[in-house]
């Protein structure tokens, strides 16, 4: 065989594939072990995974090592970027004779095959350990972020609370909502793995929040391009920092910091909805609006959509009523999960005040009620446990 081909331990798996494979089709051996790096067994001089990197990065790399060290060591190939591996131990339960194995193993579609099904293999092990922790826990009782992505928590609560005085004018009151609410509820701060902070606001107080964008912020375009001070006004001044987004289906207030770094508020819309209004026919008219948005090529082109919606919608949503749900204009109205009726009044409002994280904030008046008209069950763990979905967070950092 013309490949050079390393064996990544020299243990007892590792002599067992010298054997198998055959002495002089194997370079050398490779281990973590730094005692034995510079030595020779079995004939073989012993290299350490530095030098594989620097020298050997075409090499084969068959890893000859107990079932767990071995993934560890896949795994450190992988992060490392050096991709052409093999396991030793599946290679010896599927050929008996060595150029049967040789002749396999010369073929790099096979490599890639046999690692596709080691990733398959790898990914159904730990779903059964996922499982298995979240049958076993108590999702209320997780510890809390630490590290970097603490650090954005803080940030987010500590830009809540400057944006919320400075609107202070506006008298209008955000309320806890989404994922922090249930954060609020389950972990009485943030979900451990959040990374945003997000609040509702009823008709009135969304719109007129997005006019008071409209008037002293800059627009993210105009924030890049020629910054806050060239806003004709002299309120503008207080906001050279901030810009404010219209993704169409909420709207996000962002803090630039130096260093090219952005923290950043959402805001969502709910409505009253005339009480001679269906549910099923809001479902049926949100349905058709996912759709449109789904073929929608830009930003742009879906935030037209949305203001279509709500003119079409205008018709049904009330000045006051006892029947609240999300915005036509809200995201959450285009999920999966509905509870299947109107959110009363009485779930909402009065708003209430609560501490998050040390500082005080709105909440509707029964949270957890509120809740279940988002999300079907907030105490079984979700699938997206442990994921950041706004902000990439260092392994080392959560």
């Amino acid at each position: 065989m013309d490949d050079k081909i390393i064996l990544f331990g020299c243990g007892a798996i590792g002599y067992e594939a010298l054997e198998f494979i055959g002495s002089e089709n194997i370079e050398c051996f490779c281990d973590n072990n730094t005692q034995l790096v510079n030595t020779e067994k079995y004939g073989k001089s012993i290299i350490s995974f530095n030098t594989v990197l620097q020298k050997y990065r075409d090499a084969l790399i068959v890893i000859s090592a107990n079932h767990q060290n071995a993934y560890a060591i896949a795994r450190q190939c992988e992060e490392n970027e050096v991709l052409d591996y093999l396991l030793y131990e599946p290679l010896k339960e599927m050929f008996s004779k060595r150029t049967e194995t040789l002749d396999f193993i010369t073929d790099p579609m096979n490599r890639v095959r046999m690692r596709q099904q080691l990733y398959m293999k790898k990914v159904k092990e730990l779903q059964t350990q996922l499982d298995y922790f979240k049958s076993h826990s108590d999702i209320r009782h997780m510890k809390p972020a630490e590290g970097n992505l603490r650090n954005r928590q803080t940030e987010l609560v500590q830009l809540s609370v400057e944006f919320f005085e400075k609107i202070r004018c506006l008298g209008i009151k955000p309320f806890l909502y989404g994922g922090n609410l249930i954060g609020y509820i389950r972990h009485n701060g943030f979900i451990p793995w959040d990374d945003d902070i997000d609040f509702a606001l009823i008709r009135d107080e969304y719109e007129e929040l997005k006019e008071y964008c409209k008037k002293y912020l800059c627009t993210e375009s105009e924030f890049g391009e020629i910054g806050i001070l060239d806003k004709d006004n002299d309120a503008a001044k207080e906001w050279e920092d901030y810009y404010w987004v219209d993704w169409g289906n909420h709207i996000q207030i962002v803090k630039h910091f130096p260093g090219d770094y952005n923290v950043g508020i959402d805001f969502f819309s709910l409505d009253y909805y005339s009480e001679d209004y269906s549910f099923d026919e809001l479902m049926k008219l949100a349905a058709k609006v996912k759709e449109k948005c789904a073929i929608a090529a830009t930003r742009e082109k879906i935030i037209e959509c949305l203001n279509d919606a709500l003119t079409e919608n205008s018709q049904n949503v009330a000045k006051e009523s006892n029947h609240i749900y999300f915005g036509i204009d809200n995201m959450e109205i285009m999920h999966t999960y509905h509870k299947g009726c109107w959110i009363p009044r009485e779930v909402v409002f009065p708003l209430k005040k609560i501490l998050y994280e040390g500082e005080s904030f709105w909440v509707p008046n029964a949270p957890e009620e509120f809740v279940g008209y988002e999300f079907e069950n907030i105490w079984e763990f979700p699938d997206d446990v442990g994921l950041q979905r706004h902000i990439i967070i260092n392994e080392e950092d959560t």
